[in-house]
């Protein structure tokens, strides 16, 4: 007949010794938890990263109340101070918009040649790729609104 087990050996502590095998597997699956911990939080840190920077190019109407806010934070400023601060900033804003308003034209047309003089240069299959890939990237440098609209038109609205 068969024999039973050998009772695993006891250390002079009174502690059962653990085979090594075990601790390399508890080291593995301890390292692959930690690995996959740190996928999972830069993924999460990437999306979030992204939809605040979306978020902000898209509504630059928000910068001044970002940045006044930002400043007085970190300079300390007076009510009065946070309100001239506030008032530079929005005006600056405005004119900034204003300026871009004023060149868009200019700048849709370069994108435009950029996008048609490439896409001339490559076969069929990969001119549409390449078409198809700029219009992607044109969500990061979207289109100003009229005047009135107060955050920029998204490229799949255009």
């Amino acid at each position: 007949m068969t024999e039973p087990a050998a009772p695993r050996p006891i250390s002079p502590t009174g502690v059962k010794i653990v085979p090594k095998r075990r601790r390399w597997r508890s080291f593995f699956l301890g390292m692959m938890i930690l690995l996959f911990g740190i996928a999972i939080g830069a993924g999460g840190t990437v999306v979030i990263a992204k939809r605040v920077i979306l978020h902000a190019i898209h509504h630059p109407e928000e910068a001044p109340k970002r940045m006044t806010e930002r400043v007085r934070s970190k300079l300390d400023l007076s009510e009065e101070q946070t309100a001239k601060v506030k008032a530079i900033l929005t005006e600056r804003q405005k004119e900034i918009q204003a300026l871009r308003r004023r060149i868009q034209p200019e700048v849709e047309n370069e994108l435009q040649k950029a996008k048609e003089e490439v896409a001339a240069i490559l076969r069929p299959d990969q001119a549409e790729k390449w078409r198809e890939r700029f219009d992607q990237l044109r969500i990061w440098f979207p289109a100003l609104p009229p005047d009135g609209s107060s955050s920029p038109a998204k490229p799949e609205e255009q």
